[in-house]
C-alpha cells in the first residue's frame, strides 16, 4: 500500500509514532480504570449479578453501535479532532459517574462514554497503520499494542491506590482520559490524511475486502477475553489457591506485553499470514499442554506466560495484515470492521466457554478453545485463498 510515511522524515515519523503511542497508553489506563471501578462499585452497592454483567456489557455494546458510523465521522473531522472529541466525552463521563451515584445512570453514562472511546481507539489504530513502514509494520504495531495493554494493566493498580470514593478516582480518571489526547494535539501536523469519500468509509464493504484480518480479529477477541476472564477459574478447578490463580492472570497479561515485540519482529521477517497460522497451531498446543502444566505452579505459570503472548499477538498480527493488504482510503473502515469482529469475539467467547465449563471446567475450557482455533484456522486458509485470487485477478 502507499503509506503516508513517504511524506515524512525519520524524525517526523518518530514523533508521530510517539504521539499516537502516548495517547494509546492514556486510553489504556482509562479502560483499565473504568471496568473495575464500575464492577467493584456495583458489588459494593449490593447489585445483583445480572446488573453487574449488564454494566460490563455496556462498553462493548456501545462501541459496536458507534463503529459503523465512526469512519465517516473521523474522515469528516480528521484524526486529531476525533481523538480529542472522544477523550473529552470519556473524561466528562468519568466526572458524571462521580456525580450521579445510581446504577442505571452509571450504565447509561458508560454507554455514552464508551461510544466516545470508539473514536480515539479507531483513529489511533488507523494512524499507526497509515504511517508505519511496510518493513517494520509488525514491530510498530506490536509496540503500539504493548503500550496500550501496559496502560490497561496500570489502570487497576492506580484504582487500588485511589480507592472508590469520590472525588479522587473520578477526577484522576477524567484527567488521564482528557490528557491522553494532548500528545496527539501537539503532533497534529504529523497526522496522516484520511479519505473523505463516503464509499471508502463503508465498514461492511471493507470487511468483505479483508476477511483474513476479520477472522484474526474474531480469534483475538474470543481468545483474549475468554482467557483473561476465565483462566483463574481453570486454575481454581485444578486446586490452585485464589492468590495463585490471580497470579496466573497477571503472568498471562505480562506474557502478552513482553512477547509482542519479538512476535512483531518475526512477522516483519516472514509472512504475517504464516505467523498467524503458526500462532493458531501454537495456541492449540498450549491448550493441550495446559492440564498437565497445572499440576505444578511453575509449569502452569510458564504456560500462562506463553498463552498471553499468543492471544495478544492475534490482534497485532491482524492489524498489521490490514495495513499490508489495504490502501490508505480503506484503512479507517477496515479498522472499524476489525474492532467490531474483535468485540463480537469477546462477547461470544466467555459465553460459550462458560457453558462448556459447566460440568468439567478444565476439559470444557480446553475443548472450546481448541474447536474455535481449528475452525478459525480453516477459515484463515479459505479466506486467504480468496484474497490472493482477488489480488491476482
Amino acid at each position: 500500500m502507499s503509506s503516508t510515511i513517504d511524506q515524512l522524515g525519520s524524525r517526523q515519523r518518530l514523533l508521530s509514532l510517539a504521539a499516537v503511542c502516548s495517547t494509546s497508553f492514556g486510553t489504556g489506563i482509562s479502560f483499565g480504570l473504568g471496568f473495575p471501578l464500575v464492577s467493584v462499585t456495583f458489588e459494593n452497592w449490593g447489585q445483583p449479578s445480572w446488573m453487574i454483567g449488564l454494566a460490563g456489557a455496556a462498553p462493548p455494546f456501545a462501541i459496536l453501535l458507534a463503529l459503523p458510523i465512526a469512519p465517516l465521522i473521523i474522515a469528516r473531522l480528521g484524526s486529531v479532532a476525533a481523538i480529542v472529541l472522544g477523550s473529552l466525552i470519556g473524561g466528562l463521563g468519568f466526572l458524571a459517574l462521580g456525580v450521579f451515584q445510581s446504577p442505571w445512570a452509571w450504565i447509561a453514562i458508560r454507554v455514552l462514554m464508551s461510544a466516545g472511546f470508539a473514536f480515539p481507539w479507531l483513529a489511533g489504530e488507523t494512524w499507526i497503520n497509515a504511517i508505519a513502514r511496510e518493513e517494520t509494520r509488525g514491530r510498530i504495531i506490536a509496540l503500539y499494542a504493548m503500550v496500550f495493554f501496559t496502560g490497561y494493566a496500570v489502570g487497576p493498580i492506580l484504582l487500588q491506590m485511589l480507592g472508590l470514593i469520590w472525588p479522587w478516582p473520578f477526577i484522576v480518571a477524567a484527567a488521564v482520559t482528557v490528557l491522553s489526547a494532548l500528545p496527539i494535539l501537539l503532533g497534529r501536523r504529523l497526522a496522516p490524511p484520511l479519505a473523505h469519500d463516503d464509499r471508502s468509509s463503508n465498514v461492511a464493504s471493507a470487511m468483505r475486502r479483508s476477511p483474513v484480518a476479520m477472522v484474526a480479529a474474531f480469534i483475538g477477541g474470543f481468545s483474549e477475553i475468554t482467557i483473561l476472564s476465565l483462566i483463574p477459574n481453570v486454575a481454581l478447578s485444578a486446586g490452585w489457591s485464589e492468590k495463585l490463580a490471580l497470579t496466573m492472570l497477571t503472568v498471562t497479561t505480562v506474557g502478552g506485553i513482553v512477547l509482542q515485540y519479538p512476535i512483531g519482529w518475526l512477522s516483519d521477517l516472514i509472512s504475517r499470514f504464516a505467523m498467524m497460522l503458526a500462532a493458531v497451531i501454537f495456541f492449540i498446543g498450549l491448550a493441550l499442554v495446559l492440564p498437565f502444566a497445572l499440576v505444578d505452579p511453575f509449569s502452569g505459570l510458564v504456560t500462562a506466560f506463553l498463552i498471553g503472548g499468543v492471544i495478544l499477538a492475534f490482534y497485532a498480527l491482524g492489524l498489521a495484515i490490514i495495513g499490508e493488504r489495504l490502501t490508505g482510503s480503506e484503512l479507517t473502515a477496515a479498522n472499524a470492521g476489525f474492532i467490531i469482529m474483535y468485540q463480537l469475539g469477546g462477547l461470544i467467547g466467555p459465553l460459550f466457554a462458560g457453558i462448556a465449563m459447566t460440568d468439567d471446567a478444565i476439559r470444557g475450557f480446553i475443548a472450546i478453545v481448541i474447536v474455535t482455533m481449528v475452525i478459525s484456522g480453516a477459515a484463515l486458509l479459505f479466506f486467504d485463498r480468496i484474497e490472493r485470487g482477488r489480488a491476482g485477478a
